[in-house]
């Protein structure tokens, strides 16, 4: 039976080993200091020569108290304790030895292990220091850039449901001194720069690809391009061409590509360093459910359906460049995908739908001289407009998709201006009284803002963004407070959805994600997958080819490689990649003599992960729409890339839970529907019902809150 996989795991801790083998020091500083990584640090250099060098790792439990874990073999037979006690005090330190059992958050203890995985002897190279944090960072291209400004690593962190988050942190190179001292205005800023200076560093050796912590005492005058922190710049370089992110792509079914993402970079750590050292230690399952369990949608609509009542719609096209080339191409574009025929103009027109074609910043940045008109032409909640710039489009070489999004994007922003919703038929929820939406919008030291919905049974919409000051009627505050009963003022809830019952439903993120089955695919489906430079005894090559051929009845369907392997002769060697060449094709015959070859040999010469049945078995999770009831709540996810992955997940698809609030029915239907829809994403299924996609895009366009058109909920009772 086939399992969904997430990032969760069951961990048993095997209190007993832990206690034979292993010291672990509780570190407290007293009163209100902080306890850094720096005071850690200075407290090890600190201690005598027996001490040096035998802390296996630390994990930070509050910013005052940490705890530090050694090899009992390490330490000195007797009296460490009072040597590392009167160390402490120096330090304004409390220094004690606790029992793992006593450790509340169990999650710190797989922590404090996991971050004492050796360093591995591959190019791959761990660090953990003092710091209490794990990264895993690597030679290859993908994580160095090309001028040597920054590098970039994963960061492994247990969280106390004991789910995994694989973080990409970037490392910048102290040569860029100047672009990380500035604020987010990019002006120079002192507090920047004093901060910068304060921040941990490291050392990249550039010979060995390794990171090191970076000591003024131990390594002298090291030249700003060899030293990094773990920071990003806040202001944008202008760079020529295409920003690239800095980014770690979460999964790869391309073997070529599997070994640069996090879950290669975990597996690795997981299972080539932390279990043959501590597998004694620690019970660790990942958490799955059984495909049986989990309701899974396939999502097959394409992206034009919706765009059919837009030919009905006086279209108009404003361009602010003079590239007169490309707005006929926009236009050809229009007519041929959608049989829209736009007239150019120069001013919008709020009763049409309204494209607008800028330049991109770089332009306006290097031609002062040409006005940036975007301000100008921002949609409104009277005026529909979606604008995009010229390079955009021809990067995009006049594709189907781009059009589409624009196209999609603007039909949203023309039913938000006319009140009335047409990209979906709202009437066949069958909803009797009036739906609404809530968002919250927070920002730093500003007042929330609240974003309201309403959608009357024949699709009229009525939009509202208020600040509290602004609320008129109670059923505003009781609304709303639901946010403020979540611990952190309610930043993980992400809507709230009432129904014309009166049943209230809140949609919030949980720490999972969807994962592949990570045992199967590091043990059973990537081993053997690299096979460059590897060969084999010809001799056995030709017994076992000959023996499959006379098995499975056809004695002549490898023609390829069998004139390979009579071209050999038997005492010589065979190499991997001249066979994966002589197989090359998509016939049935081929695809199990490479499956055969594995089980024989141990490497595979075709894709494991072309088979649907591999697929399924090992990352069912990572596609379509899953959902799954428990204690009352739905869970669900989806891949929001579902016809563009290509066996490429660049991120994790996160798990959100739709709860029911008090005793409201649970609005599982109205979810699957409000999700498998094609106007939010290309071929792909949304995250949040596509009501709040409108409400989002009605925050964007409004100025301020407004209370002019509150929404209609004084039937409700909260009671």
């Amino acid at each position: 039976m086939n399992h969904l996989y997430f990032n969760a795991f069951d961990v048993t801790p095997n209190y007993r080993e832990i206690m034979k083998n292993f010291t672990i020091l509780r570190m407290r500083r007293r009163g209100e200091h902080r306890l850094s990584y720096r005071v850690i640090g200075d407290f090890l250099d600190a201690l005598p020569d027996p001490f040096q060098g035998v802390l296996q790792s630390a994990c930070f439990m509050w910013e005052n108290e940490a705890f530090l874990l050694f090899r009992t073999s390490d330490l000195p037979k007797s009296g460490y304790l009072g040597r590392l006690t009167e160390t402490g005090q120096s330090f304004d330190c409390l220094i004690a030895p606790v029992q793992p059992q006593q450790i509340k958050r169990k999650h710190k203890l797989f922590q404090l292990f996991l971050n004492a995985a050796p360093n591995s002897d591959r190019h791959r190279y761990r660090y953990h220091n003092v710091t209490g944090r794990l990264f895993i960072t690597s030679a290859d291209r993908d994580f160095v850039n090309k001028a040597d400004q920054s590098r970039i690593a994963m960061e492994v962190e247990v969280k106390p449901d004991f789910t995994i988050q694989l973080h990409t942190r970037t490392f910048t190179s102290l040569n860029r001194h100047e672009d990380l001292s500035r604020d987010k205005y990019c002006r120079p800023s002192e507090k920047e720069r004093k901060k910068l200076w304060s921040e941990e560093q490291f050392l990249f050796d550039p010979a060995t690809d390794r990171f090191k912590r970076y000591n003024k005492v131990l390594d002298g005058d090291i030249p700003l391009k060899d030293r990094y922190v773990n920071r990003r710049p806040k202001c944008a370089r202008l760079i020529k061409g295409k920003k690239k992110k800095n980014r770690i792509n979460f999964f790869s079914l391309n073997p070529k590509k599997y070994g640069t993402t996090k879950i290669a970079l975990f597996n690795e750590l997981y299972f080539e360093a932390f279990l043959p050292k501590f597998r004694n230690y620690f019970d660790v399952q990942q958490v799955c459910r059984p495909e049986t369990a989990v309701e899974s949608v396939q999502f097959e609509k394409s992206a034009a359906d919706c765009t059919d009542v837009l030919r009905n719609m006086p279209v108009r096209l404003i361009n602010n460049t003079i590239d007169a080339k490309a707005e006929q191409q926009f236009k050809a574009a229009l007519r041929e995908h959608f049989g829209l025929s736009a007239r150019s103009t120069r001013h919008a027109d709020p009763g049409a739908i309204n494209f607008v074609m800028n330049n991109d910043i770089e332009h306006y940045q290097r031609h002062k001289e040409d006005k940036d008109r975007y301000a100008q032409f921002k949609a409104t909640p009277e005026c529909a407009t979606q604008q995009f710039t010229r390079q955009e489009f021809k990067g995009a070489g006049n594709s189907q998709a781009f059009i589409a999004k624009l196209v999609t994007e603007l039909h949203l922003k023309y039913d938000i201006a006319r009140s009335q919703m047409t990209v979906f038929d709202w009437g066949r929820l069958q909803a009797s009284g009036t739906w609404s939406f809530v968002l919250k919008e927070e920002e730093d030291q500003q007042e929330p803002v609240f974003h309201f919905l309403s959608i009357h049974p024949d699709g009229q919409m009525k939009f509202s963004s208020l600040t509290r000051d602004l609320f008129t009627e109670g059923f505003h505050s009781k609304l709303t407070a639901i946010f403020d009963k979540h611990p952190r003022g309610g930043q993980s809830i992400e809507g709230v959805i009432l129904d014309d019952g009166g049943n209230l439903n809140v949609i919030q993120q949980t720490g999972r994600r969807a994962f592949p089955n990570l045992e199967g695919i590091h043990k059973e489906i990537m081993a053997g997958i690299e096979i460059e430079g590897v060969e084999v005894p010809a001799g056995d090559v030709k017994s076992f080819t000959a023996q499959y051929l006379n098995t499975n009845g056809s004695e002549t369907a490898l023609p390829d490689l069998q004139q390979y392997l009579a071209g050999i002769q038997t005492g010589q060697t065979v190499a991997l990649t001249e066979l994966k060449r002589c197989i090359r094709g998509k016939s049935p015959v081929k695809s199990d003599y490479a499956k055969a070859f594995h089980r024989a040999f141990g490497y595979w010469l075709k894709h494991p992960f072309k088979s649907k049945e591999a697929t399924d078995r090992y990352s069912k999770a990572l596609v379509d729409l899953h959902t799954y009831e428990e204690d009352g709540a739905l869970y669900y996810w989806a891949n929001t890339r579902m016809k563009e992955t290509k066996g490429q997940f660049p991120n994790g698809n996160v798990v959100r839970t739709l709860k029911p609030v008090n005793n409201s029915r649970l609005l599982s239907d109205f979810l699957l529907e409000t999700l498998a829809v094609n106007f939010v994403r290309i071929n792909a299924p949304t995250v949040l019902p596509f009501p709040f996609k409108l409400l989002r895009e009605y925050a964007q366009m409004a100025e301020k809150p407004d209370s002019s058109t509150l929404p209609d909920l004084s039937q409700i009772s909260f009671d």
